[in-house]
Order: structure tokens, then C-alpha cells, then sequence
């Protein structure tokens, strides 16, 4: 379920959201990712029931505002590419995030900042209005108090609320930076509680309220977690990723990853180390192609110790765009093309198996039969390859049959897609930073699909 005060235009990234390459054609990927996902610090002041890095044994640091220059620096020469302060620490406990947050703002780049709040002051507030920053988007858990101390162990609900009450205060009537909130619930905590009534009382405060299913995957062997998980896991089908074709993650020590939800930060999950590769040298890496082939053109899930776990990014976007009426219109993405010789493993030409993902296989015999595009030795379709009828639109999307680039649009404007199988003229419905599509007419089937969810469909 996902809500805006002033409609999905007012959202800064919905030039991205908008655009075809979001959750259509992803694949082959553009030239560069659309988000940049940096893990400033993996320290966090809270131990919350969901979160698997409680379980983690990984060394806890912050990223050095060198490195975080030099990666702004990069992502700016890609007009259109984004960047998001997330990760598996909370961003604002960088003891430099004011300047790095204003490094990424000098270079033109679009920024978007999660936090839990609890570190969120007047003074810094003030700074991410001077720099003008894009988007904050509170973190939460469930509904009421009660809920969110449950879930949030070591956090107070009101301490919260009026952290954010404050930041919607003090921005006053400017537009920026945008505040959102994303909550997530239990499936029990829904019996009895009204999911529009809370996104009606914070939409007088904020611009957008997202609600989905809290995802106990990831810390199933917790005791804390087991009460919960038949509930929470039931009717789960495993669908391709699409965050292997959308973004990449770069850890505070400068590892570039497939995706965020390693808490660990596995080799077998890594590319290489920024410095020593650029972030469109690992774009283009061999070895996120055999991730693409592995769980992005196949169902090589169980082939990765994360990817078994993940639903987060494979039955929800398509529970969303059933529930928003994309199913039948959206157009069918490249993937649905390929025809992968992959039983369990993601084979790629060239591509490196590494030690402990026991995943990617060096010259396996897969084979990669894409729609338009032939498969690139040692770099698959990724590399090199000529989008849809030969053109590719700004940014590196393929354009799609009859459709007007959609990201070659400028920076922050709204998007439309003309001709293509939309719509004529018609504005591509938004699916939404990872949470899904609102607007009036969508919002009563997704509280429905929402409410379904208690019954056994999982959205995150």
C-alpha cells in the first residue's frame, strides 16, 4: 500500500519510477544503475526483531568521505542515476554525514537518506534543507506505539513521532526534501487496525506513506522471529529479481555488491572493491552477470546462502502490479526470452565461481538466447549489447518498441511514455521506490492486496 499527499508527480524520483527500464524493460540493463545504494556506517542504535544484522559478524565502521566523493563524482557523469544513504546501519550516525551529504547535492546528484530518526536533530535537519536535499524517508514498524517499540527494540514511539513532526515543521511550506515513511507490519498486527486511518493521520505531516509485510526470512532461526514466521512466510512463489538489473551496493569499506540484503558482506555476493574497479566496470563485471543469470533469468535461488531467503524483491513487484492493473499491460520484459541452461546455477560464459556462493559456473554450458541481443562472451547480454530495435535511450534503458525513451526525460520532471503497449499518451502508472503504486484509483486494491497478505501472500 503505497499513498502521497499530492499525487506520484510530487515524488523527486519519479522520473525514475516512470521510466520503462524501472520494472519493464530492465533487461538487458543500461549503462549504468539507477540507484547507487551507499552503506555510509553499519552501526545502528537498535536491535529490531526483523533485522539480520543482529545476527551479523561483520566488523562495523563508516565510510570514509574520500571514497563517497570519488563515488559521487562517478555517478554524476550518468545523467538520471540517483543516489540512496541505506545499508545495514543507520546513515545518520556517520560522524560526517552532513558533508558527505552535501558532497552528493554540490555534484547535482539526487539523494535520498533512510533513517530510523533517532538521530535526527533540528541542526541537521536544517542542513538537509540548505543543501536541499531530495527525499528522507523515516524507517518505522507497524501501526501504533505498542507495535513499533515491539518490533523497534530499544526505540520509543514518541521520541520518534516527534522527530518527524518536527522535520514537517521546520521544512514548513518547502517542497523539499520530500519526507516519507515506510512502515511494516506483522501479519497479526493487522487484526483490528485500519492501515488507510494511519496513512490518513501521517499524510497531514509527510508527502508519501508506504505500508507492506515485515520480512522474518532472513532471521527465521531467531527465537524471537519463530512465533511469527508461519504466518508471515505462507504462499510465498519465488519470481526472477530485478534488483540485480537496477542498482548496485557499495559497503563502508568500498565493496560493491549484487545487492543489500547480505548483512555479512559475503565474498560470494561481492564483485570487487571500489578503487579498484569503477561502479560501470562493475556494472558491466562478469560476475553480476552470472548473478543476473542465476536469480534475474532463472530461479537459481537456492544456489546463493542469500538469495534462498529473498522474496523482498520477487513476489512483490508483481503482487503490486496485479493489484495496480499492470499485469496485462505492461510490456513483457527481455527476460522472458532468455532461455537459460541453468538447473540451480547461473552459467556464464567467463564468469569466476566464487568460493562460498556456490553459484556462478565458469563456462557451465549455459546459454543466453535474448530477444534482439546476443550474449556477449564474458559479459552476457550486459555487455555491449544493442537495445531494441538498435536504439537505446538516454542513460543506458532499451527502448521499447515505439516508445519514447522515457529516462532521456530531465532530471525530476514526470515522464511519458508514448505509443509502446501502455498506452497512447498515456503516463506509465508508477510501481513505486520498491513499495509499490499509489493514486486514488489504485488505493483500494492495494489495502485489499494488503489485507490478502495477512492471509498468506507476502509483499516484502
Amino acid at each position: 500500500m503505497l499513498r502521497y499527499r499530492r499525487g506520484p508527480e510530487s515524488d523527486p524520483f519519479h522520473y525514475i519510477f516512470s521510466s520503462r527500464g524501472w520494472l519493464q524493460d530492465y533487461d538487458p540493463p543500461g549503462e549504468f544503475p539507477f540507484w547507487i545504494n551507499l552503506e555510509l556506517t553499519n552501526t545502528c542504535q537498535l536491535d529490531c526483531l526483523f533485522c539480520s544484522r543482529r545476527l551479523s559478524a561483520r566488523p562495523q565502521g563508516h565510510m570514509d568521505p574520500g571514497m563517497a566523493r570519488e563515488i559521487f563524482s562517478e555517478a554524476a557523469g550518468y545523467p538520471g542515476a540517483a543516489v540512496r544513504f541505506t545499508g545495514w546501519g543507520e546513515p545518520l550516525l556517520h560522524p560526517r554525514i552532513g558533508e558527505i551529504a552535501s558532497e552528493a547535492k554540490k555534484r547535482g546528484l539526487k539523494l535520498k537518506i533512510y533513517t530510523n530518526s533517532l538521530a535526527l536533530t533540528p541542526k541537521l535537519f536544517d542542513l538537509f534543507l540548505d543543501i536541499g536535499l531530495d527525499d528522507l524517508q523515516f524507517s518505522l514498524q507497524g501501526l501504533d506505539g505498542e507495535q513499533y517499540e515491539f518490533n523497534r527494540r530499544g526505540a520509543r514511539w514518541h521520541d520518534t513521532e516527534s522527530r518527524i513532526l518536527m522535520a514537517s515543521e521546520r521544512r514548513g511550506s518547502e517542497a523539499r526534501p520530500f519526507l516519507s515513511i515506510l512502515t511494516s507490519v506483522l501479519a497479526t498486527e493487522l487484526k483490528g487496525r485500519d492501515p488507510d486511518a494511519f496513512a490518513d493521520r501521517w499524510l497531514e505531516s509527510v508527502d508519501k506513506v508506504a505500508i507492506d509485510l515485515t520480512s522474518l526470512n532472513f532471521v527465521s532461526e531467531t527465537e524471537e522471529a519463530r512465533p511469527y514466521l508461519d504466518r508471515q512466510s505462507s504462499g510465498l512463489v519465488r519470481g526472477r529479481c530485478v534488483d540485480v538489473f537496477l542498482a548496485l551496493e557499495v559497503k563502508y569499506d568500498g565493496s560493491i555488491q549484487f545487492c543489500g540484503q547480505d548483512s555479512e558482506g559475503r565474498e560470494c555476493h561481492t564483485v570487487g572493491r571500489f578503487g579498484e574497479m569503477s561502479l560501470s566496470e562493475a556494472w558491466r563485471h562478469p560476475r553480476l552477470e552470472a548473478q543476473r543469470m542465476l536469480v534475474g533469468r532463472a530461479l537459481g535461488h537456492e544456489g546463493s546462502p542469500v538469495c534462498r531467503n529473498c522474496y523482498h524483491n520477487t513476489t512483490k513487484y508483481d503482487l503490486f502490479k496485479k493489484a495496480i492493473g499492470l499485469a496485462e499491460t505492461a510490456v513483457e520484459p527481455n527476460s522472458a526470452h532468455v532461455d537459460a541452461a541453468v538447473k540451480g546455477c547461473g552459467a556464464v560464459h567467463g564468469a569466476t565461481a566464487v568460493k562460498g556462493c556456490g553459484a556462478a559456473a565458469v563456462n557451465g554450458g549455459g546459454t543466453v538466447h535474448v530477444a534482439g541481443a546476443g550474449a556477449g562472451k564474458g559479459g552476457g547480454a550486459a555487455n555491449g549489447v544493442a537495445a531494441a530495435n538498435g536504439t537505446r535511450a538516454a542513460h543506458g534503458v532499451p527502448a521499447a518498441k515505439g516508445a519514447v525513451p522515457a529516462r532521456a526525460a530531465g532530471r525530476g520532471e514526470a515522464t511519458t511514455v508514448r505509443g509502446g503497449d501502455i498506452g497512447i499518451g498515456k503516463e506509465r502508472p508508477e510501481v513505486g521506490d520498491g513499495s509499490g503504486r499509489t493514486g486514488s484509483s489504485a488505493q483500494g486494491g492495494q489495502l485489499a492486496l494488503l489485507r490478502r497478505s495477512a492471509e498468506g501472500e507476502m509483499l516484502k
